[in-house]
This record gives C-alpha cells, sequence and structure tokens, in this order.
C-alpha cells in the first residue's frame, strides 16, 4: 500500500484521542487552563456525566480576538516559545493541544473578554472547524461550553461510561485540583444539583476540611523537610485513618499531579507495619524541585514524569515520611467527648454531657473487664462443647474443642454473626434503631454524591440518612442489630466504605444482599486489637457455633484454625 498524507479532519481526531478519552480529561485540561489563567474563582456545570454538556467559567486574564482564534490550532500556546522553554516549565499546560484536541471531537463554543480590554469576543467550532468569531460580552475571563462530546467519532462514543461512573472520575480529578489551589474558589455543579461549593481559603489544611471534612482533616499529619534541591510538603493520614483503596494518595511534582510507582512504593514502605495488608493511608505529598530536574513532556495527558535524579526524590520523600510518622502526631488523642464521627447535632448541652459521661463510662467498664480476666475465668460457662482458654495479641481467641485445639478470629467471627442476623432479617425488612439525636458525619463530596443518589437503596438495608449539606448527613435510624457495637467505634468510616461498595455500580438488590450487608457487619464487629473479657469471648464463640457456617466469613476468610489433639501429639513427640 502507498504512503500517502492523512487529511487535517483525520489527524486532528487522532491527536485528540491521546488527549481526551472521556469527559474528565476535558474537565481536567480546561480547569488546568484556567488554573494557569490566575483565576481566582472557577465554576464548573456537566449534565450526563460530561457526555452531553460541559461548561467551565473564570475570571482569570482572558483572550484576545487574536489569541482566541489561534487556541483551537494544534501546537499553539502561550506558556512556551522556544526550545529551552522545555526545560524551565512552570504551568500546568504548554503543549498546545488541548483546545485543539476538544474542539476535534466536540461542539465548542467560547467566550473570553481579556483583562483591560473593552470588548469580549465569542468563537464557535464544530469537529475542530472554526464557524464563526463575533464580538460578544461578558466580564474579564473565559467561558468553555463543550458539548455533544465525539458526536463526529461514535466508535469513541461507545466506550464512554455510564453518567454515574464519568461524572465520578470528573468528581475526583476536580477534587485534586481543588485540595491543589486553595486559593481559588470552586463552584461544581451536575445538572441541578450542587457536588461541590469552596470559597477560597487560607491554606490547604483549610481546604482539606472543606472537601474532606473536619474529623479526616484533623486525622492529618504534616509533612516537610528540605534536601538540596528537593522540597516535601504535604500531609499524611495518622494510621488509625486508612482506606481500602490507594483512590486517596495524591502525588504533586512542581503543582502537577502525577502517577509514579516508586513514589507510591516508598509511601507503603513508610507505612509497613503500622496498616494490615489491604489498608492504604490517605496521602497529599507535593515535591517541588528545580524544572531542570524533572521532565513533563513524557506523556499526551502530563500523568506522568521523569526525575533526572531519582533516588534523590525518593530518598526525599521516605526521609519526610519517617519524620512525620515517627512523630507524637501518630497518637491517636483521646478526648470524652462522643465517639470518633458520632457527634450529635442540635444537642442541648446537658444531652452532650450525659452522652459523653456514658461514653466514659463503656470505656472504663471495658477496662475494669479486662483487669479482671482472671476472675471472670472461673465465670466462664461455655453453652456448648468449644471453651475459651484466653486471647493472644488481642485479635486471636485460643479455644479448646473436643478434637483439639482451635484458634478463632474474633473480628471475622463476630463479622460473620452480625451478617447472619442481617441476613434473617432481610425477607421481614431489617429492625432500625432509631436515634433520639441523629448523627453527624461529614464524607468528601465525591462519596456525598454517590451516597445521596442512593438514599432510599440504603433505607432498604436500614440505614437512613438526611442529606445536610456540604458533605454531611445525618443518621437517624440504623440496623438495631448493629446499633450498639457500631456506636462504640463511630459511624464515619462504615458510612465511606458503603459508599465505596455502592460506588461499583453493579446490580444493585444483589449487592444490597451480598456486599452491602457484609460491609455493615464488618464496620460493626469487634476490631483485631480490642481486648475483650473471656465472658465476652465465651458468648462469642458459642454465638459463632450456632450458625450454619461458622467457618468462612461473608468476605471468604477463614474464622477457625484447628490442630486436632493427634497433631499436637506429633508435635511434642507423643505419637
Amino acid at each position: 500500500m502507498p504512503i500517502h498524507r492523512l487529511d487535517r479532519a483525520l489527524t486532528l481526531k487522532i491527536a485528540a484521542g491521546e488527549v481526551v478519552d472521556r469527559p474528565a480529561s476535558i474537565v481536567k485540561e480546561l480547569a488546568e487552563n484556567a488554573i494557569d489563567a490566575r483565576s481566582e474563582r472557577i465554576e464548573v456545570l456537566f449534565e450526563d456525566g460530561g457526555r452531553s454538556r460541559i461548561v467551565i467559567r473564570d475570571d482569570g486574564t482572558g483572550m484576545s480576538e487574536d489569541d482566541l482564534r489561534l487556541s483551537i490550532e494544534r501546537y499553539a500556546t502561550s506558556k512556551i516559545s522556544s526550545e529551552a522553554d522545555l526545560s524551565n516549565i512552570r504551568s500546568l499546560g504548554f503543549r498546545g493541544e488541548a483546545l485543539a484536541s476538544v474542539a476535534a471531537v466536540s461542539r465548542l463554543k467560547i467566550v473570553t473578554k481579556e483583562s483591560g480590554e473593552e470588548s469580549a469576543y465569542e468563537l464557535v467550532a464544530e469537529g475542530g472547524e472554526l464557524v464563526r468569531c463575533d464580538p460578544a460580552a461578558r466580564p474579564t475571563g473565559t467561558t468553555v461550553d463543550v458539548t455533544d462530546l465525539f458526536f463526529n467519532v461514535p466508535a469513541r462514543a461507545k466506550f464512554l461510561g455510564s453518567a454515574r461512573t464519568e461524572s465520578l472520575h470528573i468528581h475526583r480529578i476536580l477534587q485534586r485540583l481543588a485540595v491543589l489551589c486553595p486559593e481559588i474558589g470552586w463552584e461544581v455543579r451536575h445538572g441541578s444539583r450542587e457536588v461541590l461549593l469552596a470559597p477560597r481559603v487560607g491554606s490547604q489544611r483549610d481546604r482539606l476540611v472543606q472537601i474532606y471534612g473536619g474529623e479526616i482533616a484533623e486525622a492529618l499529619i504534616p509533612i516537610e523537610i528540605e534536601r538540596e534541591n528537593v522540597r516535601i510538603t504535604g500531609f499524611v493520614s495518622r494510621p488509625d485513618l486508612r482506606r481500602s483503596n490507594r483512590r486517596d494518595q495524591m502525588f504533586v511534582v512542581n503543582g502537577r499531579f502525577v502517577s509514579d510507582r516508586g513514589l507510591s512504593f516508598v509511601l507503603s514502605s513508610a507505612y509497613r507495619g503500622m496498616l494490615r495488608p489491604g489498608s492504604f493511608p490517605l496521602a497529599l505529598v507535593q515535591i517541588e524541585l528545580p524544572p531542570q530536574l524533572v521532565d513533563v513532556n513524557v506523556h499526551p495527558r502530563k500523568e506522568e514524569v521523569r526525575f533526572a535524579q531519582v533516588r534523590q526524590v525518593q530518598d526525599a520523600v521516605a526521609a519526610a515520611l519517617q519524620k512525620a510518622l515517627s512523630s507524637q502526631a501518630v497518637v491517636v488523642p483521646l478526648g470524652p467527648s462522643s465517639p470518633r464521627g458520632a457527634a450529635h447535632v442540635n444537642a442541648p448541652e446537658h444531652a452532650l454531657h450525659s452522652s459523653g459521661q456514658r461514653t466514659l463510662n463503656l470505656h472504663l467498664g471495658r477496662e475494669m473487664a479486662v483487669s479482671k480476666a482472671v476472675h471472670e475465668a472461673e465465670k466462664v460457662r461455655p453453652q456448648a462443647d468449644r471453651l475459651v482458654l484466653g486471647q493472644i495479641h488481642a485479635t486471636y481467641l485460643l479455644v479448646e474443642s473436643p478434637e483439639g485445639l482451635e484458634i478463632v478470629d474474633q473480628h471475622i467471627a463476630h463479622e460473620q454473626i452480625l451478617y447472619t442476623k442481617l441476613q434473617r432479617e432481610w425477607a421481614g425488612g431489617i429492625a432500625r434503631q432509631v436515634f433520639l439525636l441523629p448523627v453527624r458525619v461529614e464524607v468528601p463530596f465525591e462519596q456525598a454524591a454517590i451516597i445521596a443518589s442512593h438514599l432510599a437503596e440504603l433505607a432498604e438495608v436500614g440505614v437512613v440518612l438526611d442529606e445536610f449539606g456540604g458533605g454531611t448527613f445525618l443518621i437517624r435510624e440504623f440496623p438495631q442489630a448493629l446499633a450498639n457495637s457500631q456506636a462504640r467505634t463511630g459511624f464515619q468510616q462504615i458510612v465511606e466504605m458503603l459508599a465505596d461498595t455502592l460506588s461499583e455500580g453493579r446490580d444493585l438488590k444483589q449487592m444490597l444482599y451480598t456486599k452491602l450487608l457484609s460491609n455493615l457487619a464488618c464496620g460493626a464487629a469487634i476490631k483485631a486489637g480490642d481486648a475483650i473479657p473471656l465472658v465476652e469471648a465465651q458468648d462469642l464463640v458459642d454465638e459463632l457455633m450456632k450458625l450454619e457456617d461458622p467457618y468462612t466469613c461473608p468476605h471468604g476468610r477463614p474464622i477457625i484454625v484447628s490442630y486436632s489433639k493427634h497433631e499436637l501429639d506429633k508435635r511434642f513427640k507423643r505419637a
């Protein structure tokens, strides 16, 4: 086949495929342009998960008519002008591909007014071709309106996810940019729903409070260190605050979010021994170094970078993490107030005092019970043929059985008991505990959007929530089988766990019956590390052995490990 030149329309679509793969990538490119334009306020509106429309307004420096016409041309940029500039990039955009790529696969309208100019201008383009550019009216700044994404590339449109999936990707992009730029006010709407309102604040910690809520922000430890040409700042979570995935781990290099396996490994290594396998910390690790020592031009979407001195950067990050995680800041503060995540809303002073007193008495009672464990051993009366002998590492129960010795994981055993209770109640409707004073929880706005769209489904499993705004929800009812035990540890983590479950988007009814119920049980169960009296341990084992399946938890993990008497005899050379 002879070689031939591709036409302009086709080359634009090919180039756009490297930069624009879903609505979130458009939002990222346009929002970064607004940040580079020194905006103080950015508004984002999208509909149908961004598939039908995306609008981004800013109050930045704007563009002149000539710049506006050039903005949709490939390799047209105001960020660099010579080859030397490639080694001194300080802006988020520089390749001159963003608007050209967006224009190539959508219907695009840009209205802009340059600072100091009298007139604004409106440009309309379709499929990468300029339709018109006329005078218009608006204050200083730029509005970009993108509609009918991939209207001319139907094959690419087929690969887009549902509106909910695409909106989640947009949420994550904007959440990260908002954290990065606390000096910018952000307002984000999905259709008529407000999903983020974050006015300008004076510090990054204040922005973290806006995004994640006050309780999570309080559990973040600041990191800061400077070594030679590398400066590390940011926040990492205390070991008691963890996630089941790496979604809330952010690495920033000279103001640019990046993905880097080496940095992820350094972060995981710093928490080795502090977190159980499958648990991950929250982190915002910001790296500043001379632009000449980092190549940001190795990925079309600028998601990866290459360091000139990789080991120097990784060592600096490791040192910053080690310094923070070996400080007094990792100690969980102990207060007399209600448990973490269970703060009461609009409660009178005497009610808060009595609630705090009950919580304190509960902890004192638990400590006294543990201190009397030896005396309580005499009170243990097994209901069946298994006798609890003791507890090791505050995690496993040693149980004498007719066949020999069994080791029971206390958390998984309790989880299976609670899960079975919820299963039994499912058919007739899960019994609920109504809270006299609602429990307040704050979640990141990405999770808040998920929860708000599934309030009816959550009510089916006994979790009745009212949306309070700003990522805050009031828990009014909770499954009765779980309410008392959950009140000891708080409701924050379990609500976030439910949001992650709902975001998976599988068949909802089946998910509610399996994953959601098992996560509710898991969140309310006794945890590894909880010291429990022998009497309670015996009751736990007795309840466990009444189940049809006492050996495997809802997640498929073993509950009991057994050693027969014959095996013990062999180990001690008796057989």
